[in-house]
């Protein structure tokens, strides 16, 4: 068993050397018809969509040549089962679908719903579509679930979700299975007010990727890659605030980035140099320290750049990464005895590249909080703090918590850094909750000798007297877990922001227990 698994590794690094001589070839790509938000228009000159535009995106990153073709989803899907199209750019994952196509990681999450007329009284749950006429897509992951519930005999099928829900209003059938996400913006576009979604789950969830044909390993990892990069730079964020709106689903998007003996090497080396520069600034007297100002400037800025170069260098890597991951799939997937095995190596190694970029991330972050990233401006914090809680929308409901608060002034800053501000300490707040009390945050502020002194008060775990002080060094967690997002940067973050605008911030104790962030900001 040992000896397969060396060879099969050997095989696949080599392959892997392969593929990074591989020339781009023009591609063929699919989209379906009017799946709103994803996929707009009914033809190829008329698509649009966050799926069509997330497309143009990462072919862009990853210098892929391709044209669209814009047909019905079963035709769509029949067309790249017979090998006319090369990509799908939204293909719901799921076993059967995975013996013909390997997916990415997944761009959106959504859930199913179940549609009904409004005031339909004979539908409360799953159970009663037993014996109704269920309408859905032809061939969408929807049709797929209720085959598989037994209600073949019973579905109508339609090429698109208008269609269906024009039947369903006009009276004939009882129900529409489709993803609620889809279902909410199709009504709403069709302003359609007697169908309602039931207040309940469809047991179904539609992870969202781009497909590619079984085994295309190359082409998965240079998607992956482009997908990576989209997230990095924010393409992915402002593509999904355009088209998603308030319908708030996101996936976590578990990129695998930065892996590998490179790259833990490149986080030594900034590592070193932060420890350098906070014992200078200590330890230097005031003219020595003047001089080294200048040479630390210098070395920051160098720093910055060297930082976000590497970053990107380093895709090449994780690229392998990827591609080794998907052949390993491949290769061992008709060993069910070494299922448990591969399964926990390849959780290791998302694990650790999660971590990677957390890190990335974060210190790319505590670099830059030292200075203004665009000019300030007064600002307001009710708006910035209404960002962030829709940013935070589903964990908030998840954990039922309550965040209240009164008059916010605005304070002079630049609005990123005034985001990250409360974006970490409201993110902090909510994954370090009581298990045994509903989590209650509140925020309040005044006003004083032309600063504003805001409190965020919360009532979780809280945090030790005698470590108030230590959680502000940087890489600094009292608490080790499993969440790979975790670095122990982000206070050191808010701490550095907040000081270079000269401020303080500060943890107390609140009184019903939790954790107090006090801190000031010029007005």
């Amino acid at each position: 068993m040992n000896r397969f698994i060396s060879s099969t590794l050997l095989l696949l690094l080599l392959s892997i050397s392969a593929f990074s001589h591989a020339e781009d070839k023009p591609l063929v790509v699919g989209s379906e018809q009017n799946y709103p938000p994803f996929a707009l228009g009914s033809t190829a000159a008329t698509a649009d969509g966050f799926t069509v535009e997330l497309w143009q995106a990462v072919a862009a990153e990853s210098h892929l040549n391709s044209s669209i073709r814009v047909l019905p989803f079963h035709e769509i899907l029949q067309e790249f089962k017979a090998g006319n199209i090369d990509v799908l750019i939204n293909l719901a994952q799921s076993d059967e679908r995975r013996q013909f196509a390997d997916f990415t990681v997944p761009h959106v999450i959504v859930h199913g719903a179940v549609f009904v007329r409004t005031g339909e009284r004979r539908i409360h749950s799953e159970a009663d579509l037993n014996d109704k006429k269920i309408i859905v897509l032809n061939a969408d992951l929807a049709h797929d679930y209720a085959v598989s519930r037994g209600w073949g005999n019973q579905l109508v099928l339609v090429d698109n979700a208008e269609t269906g829900f024009q039947l369903l209003a006009a009276g004939q059938h009882d129900a529409l299975l489709l993803s609620e996400l889809t279902g909410k913006q199709t009504l709403e576009k069709l302003q359609l007010n007697n169908i309602d979604a039931l207040p309940i789950k469809a047991n179904f969830a539609q992870k969202f990727s781009f497909a590619v044909h079984k085994g295309n390993a190359e082409l998965l990892a240079k998607i992956n890659e482009g997908l990576a990069l989209t997230k990095v730079s924010g393409v992915y964020d402002k593509l999904y605030e355009k088209w998603f709106g308030v319908y708030e689903e996101k996936a976590l998007l578990p990129f695998l980035l930065k892996y590998l003996t490179p790259i833990i090497s490149f986080f030594l080396l900034v590592m070193a140099l932060i420890f350098y520069h906070r014992s200078v600034e200590r330890k230097q007297a005031m003219q020595i320290l003047k001089q080294n100002q200048r040479a630390l400037a210098a070395a920051h800025a160098d720093l910055l750049q060297f930082t976000y170069v590497a970053a990107h260098h380093l895709q090449e890597p994780t690229r392998r990464v990827v591609t080794f991951v998907q052949h390993l799939h491949t290769q061992l997937s008709d060993s069910p005895a070494l299922n448990e095995e591969i399964t926990s190596s390849l959780d290791f190694i998302q694990q650790s590249a999660l971590r990677q970029r957390a890190l990335v991330r974060d210190i790319q972050l505590y670099l830059s909080a030292i200075k203004p990233l665009s000019p300030p401006e007064q600002v307001s914090v009710r708006n910035t703090l209404a960002k962030i809680l829709k940013h935070h929308a589903p964990l908030i409901r998840e954990t039922h918590a309550r965040i209240d608060y009164g008059d916010l002034p605005p304070v002079y800053i630049d609005p990123p850094r005034l985001y990250d501000i409360f974006n970490i300490l409201l993110d902090n707040a909510l994954h370090y909750r009581h298990p045994e009390r509903a989590l209650h945050i509140h925020i309040s502020a005044e006003r004083k000798a032309g600063r504003v002194y805001y409190r965020i008060a919360d009532n979780g775990i809280g945090i030790p007297s005698d470590c108030h002080e230590r959680v502000f060094l940087v890489f600094e967690r009292l608490q080790v877990n499993s969440d790979p997002e975790s670095t122990g940067i982000g206070l050191a973050i808010v701490q550095r922001i907040i000081n270079s605008c000269g401020g303080t911030v500060s943890l107390s104790e609140t009184p019903d227990g939790g954790t107090t962030v006090s801190f000031d900001l010029p007005e």
